[in-house]
């Protein structure tokens, strides 16, 4: 008996260390993405509210266009990771190409889109000195645009390809980089003119394509085991690509509207408000790139696995994903619930007499955030792993449903017509999250099932 748990437990412990092993690169990688926005932030903010308002708010819609046409990218891993999974590398070559290839026809609309921003905005009544600073950021980090999304789907591949490490390390190299070419545009150091907040646009261009040709090179170095095909015809894979992809990129657009469609609704209820949210936000930001880092790993250890052929090992990989990614959250959401004022001191000073009604919004906003940990860290990893399944279409009728028809209804609800201001607004995130949550569980869990059962049938035809 004793032999036998052995032997059950031997390919979930050996599951465990391969979703480790991937996943940890590539939370590391998140949190040094989010690190160089911070710090171009921070340097940004020395300018003045009013070019830390603009560099913001250019930040944030470039990153928004930017993470929905990565979420079609997004496909390239499972599909190349099946490939690899099933031993046909020179299909996954071909993936690969037709991926930098699909980044390269979305980089042209996204930089005409960004250009245009500026007058969009000035209709919707800003005022001209904003939207001529917001313009002046857009017309120069839209340069970066091809870049970040080459650089994705490069990220994409080394995943698929289980070699995590280096999409870790780039990004973290690229930190004091970034920091460095930064304070050197910004502030005019080094012989260099003192752009403001064209230098930063600069420094975010600038270093997506350091970033590019970093990880290129280490590919190009390693061709034999990561092979990138160009001179093939890309129409059947371009499909596969876009009809997996266009619902995750239509997924990730839901969820980043129904958050800064919060954050507009923040504003409306005052300063103190839109800060609390913007503080709690960005600490659950910090430990969402955990989860995610796991369901990133989760979509290529299921595609790989079904690759194979083996669906009981995708169902462990997937579970095990969302095991690790529960605890994590749930300890996470335990930090968040017992030490709310110790992380508000990290932003604002407590003792300050005007940041007293901020704080007092965002000590109520840590404990919501502290029970919808769970939840955030549930969906993103059952999302992932759906993916390796290549089940991409219901979840993004899930997230409509879950996070606009509860979500955001909920939350206006609550906030508005019944005063539960910020709190109600939060309120529904939690509940947009939690309904989100169980839907994609259960719905892996039935995928799961059902690819059991059809291994059999297969097997035998």
């Amino acid at each position: 008996m004793v032999a036998a748990m052995r032997r059950d437990a031997a390919p979930l412990a050996a599951e465990i260390r391969a979703t480790l092993a991937i996943a940890a690169p590539l939370a590391g990688a998140n949190l040094a993405q989010m690190a160089m926005q911070v710090t171009n932030t921070v340097m940004v903010g020395h300018l003045g509210a009013d070019a830390l308002a603009a560099a913001g708010l250019g930040a944030a819609l470039y990153w928004m266009l930017l993470l929905i046409c990565q979420g079609v990218l997004t496909a390239v891993a499972p599909l190349a990771a099946h490939a690899i999974g099933a031993d046909d590398h020179p299909a996954a070559g071909r993936v690969a190409g037709a991926g930098l290839l699909l980044a390269a026809c979305f980089a042209l609309p996204v930089m005409g889109l960004l250009a245009t921003l500026p007058r969009m905005l000035a209709s919707l009544g800003y005022a001209p000195q904003l939207v001529a600073e917001i313009g002046r950021f857009l017309h120069v980090v839209l340069w970066g645009a091809p870049a970040a999304l080459g650089f994705a789907t490069l990220r994409f591949i080394l995943v698929a390809a289980f070699r995590a490490r280096i999409v870790m390390v780039v990004p973290l190299i690229a930190i004091p980089v970034n920091a460095l070419i930064g304070w050197t545009l910004i502030f005019g150091h080094l012989g260099a003119p003192a752009l403001g907040i064209v230098g930063a646009g600069c420094a975010t261009a600038a270093m997506q394509w350091l970033m590019l040709l970093s990880i290129a090179l280490y590919i190009g170095l390693t061709r034999r085991r990561i092979p990138i095909s160009v001179a093939v015809r890309f129409g059947r894979e371009l499909s596969r690509i876009v009809r997996l992809g266009m619902p995750i990129g239509g997924q990730v657009a839901l969820e980043s509207g129904l958050f800064v469609t919060t954050g507009v609704l923040m504003g409306v209820l005052g300063p103190d408000a839109l800060g609390a949210h913007q503080l709690v936000f960005n600490v659950a930001g910090v430990t969402f790139m955990v989860p995610l880092g796991l369901g990133q790993a989760a979509t290529v250890r299921v595609a790989f696995q079904l690759g194979r052929g083996a669906p009981q090992a995708a169902q462990r990989a997937a579970f095990v994903a969302l095991a690790l990614g529960v605890a994590f959250m749930a300890a996470s959401g335990i930090v968040l619930w017992t030490m709310p004022r110790t992380l508000i001191g990290l932003y604002v000073d407590l003792a300050d007499p005007a940041d007293r009604g901020l704080v007092a919004i965002a000590v109520r906003l840590f404990m919501i955030a502290a029970i919808f940990q769970v939840f955030d860290g549930a969906q993103v990893i059952a999302t992932g792993a759906l993916r390796g399944y290549r089940d991409t279409a219901v979840p993004l009728l899930i997230a409509a449903v879950g996070y606009w028809a509860v979500g955001f209804a909920g939350g206006w609800l609550l906030a508005f017509p019944l005063g539960f201001g910020a709190v109600g607004l939060w309120i529904g995130l939690a509940l947009g999250l939690a309904v989100v949550a169980l839907a994609l569980t259960l719905r892996l869990q039935l995928r799961t099932r059902a690819r059991m059962r059809a291994a059999p049938a297969l097997a035998a035809g």
